[in-house]
């Protein structure tokens, strides 16, 4: 079933498969660990029992002396769970410009939930080098640690200045552990976020208001902050389109009234109408009739 901080996933790829490799699928679409996460798996490692799981339990041990050396000590451990392969997918599908070791996102968070609990100030101080896991694990690490909201935003808003690409905004605000109890303080923020000319602040918006506020009661606030949203960053149009059609998933009613009347532009508009009709949660019958409200 759809967690309401892990919106649905429905939308991914298309990704070529190599030969020789499987890309695994979980049973539940949008709540599987599957290769949407840690990439292609080796077709000869796939026939044995334990394969899959032989990566994931190498990250289930977090040395308590990890801190001492901070970055370097945590490097050592990132590059020890790194795999060419994964990096090498991960590299086609997140465009960034930081430095991919290529450690599967599993085992990212079994690693940040550690630090969260054990050493998580002090990790978040360290040098991330610019080094995409580490800037991950900063994120991670932030919403795992049992934290107002209001506490730790000083940290993510040091955070979110060194994201460059979408999997870190995507794998961390969705995960925020006590933004439901202080929902109007949060909102408040993702307006201000919202007006950012910083592309992937604008995205956390977004996927902030995605994660936390699909509710009945909400949908006139996010349909009025998608509108009102100026930045015109690619990743920004995609993540405002994904909004809509999880809106028009799990509110269809409502969303097509939006869809017959709203100021956003062609290309969000359009996307949006895409990516609901892409979607298994939309009803054949409202695919339909969401495909005549396309602007051409």
């Amino acid at each position: 079933m759809l967690s309401p901080s892990r919106p649905s996933l429905n939308t991914f790829g298309p990704v070529i498969i190599p030969e020789g490799q499987y890309f695994m699928m979980g049973d539940n679409r949008d709540n599987s660990a599957d290769s949407r996460f840690f990439g292609f798996v080796d077709r000869k490692l796939a026939n044995k029992a334990n394969a899959a799981d032989t990566k994931s339990r190498a990250a289930d041990y977090v040395p308590k002396d990890i801190m001492k050396n901070k970055q370097i000590l945590v490097l050592k451990k990132l590059k020890s769970l790194a795999e060419e392969d994964y990096k090498a997918f991960n590299s086609k599908i997140i465009p960034t410009k930081q430095t991919v070791l290529g450690v599967r996102l599993p085992i990212l968070r079994k690693m940040a939930k550690w630090i969260a609990k054990e050493k998580a100030i002090e990790f978040i101080r360290l040098d991330k080098q610019n080094i995409y896991e580490m800037v991950m694990l900063e994120g991670m690490v932030l919403s795992y640690m049992d934290k107002s909201f209001k506490k730790l935003l000083p940290l993510t808003e040091k955070f979110l200045k060194k994201v460059d690409n979408w999997a870190q905004i995507d794998s961390t605000v969705c995960d925020f552990k006590n933004i439901v109890k202080e929902k109007e303080d949060v909102l408040a923020v993702v307006k201000k976020w919202l007006k950012s000319d910083k592309e992937f602040i604008v995205r956390a918006g977004l996927v902030m208001l995605l994660a936390h506020y699909m509710e009945t009661d909400n949908l006139k606030i996010i349909f009025k902050l998608s509108q009102s949203v100026e930045h015109a960053g690619y990743y920004v149009h995609m993540g405002n389109a994904w909004l809509i059609s999880v809106c028009m998933a799990k509110f269809p009613d409502e969303t097509i009234i939006f869809f017959k009347n709203n100021t956003l532009d062609n290309k969000t508009h359009n996307k949006a109408i895409q990516k609901s009709r892409e979607s298994y949660r939309v009803s054949k019958e409202h695919k339909i009739i969401i495909n005549e409200l396309k602007r051409r």
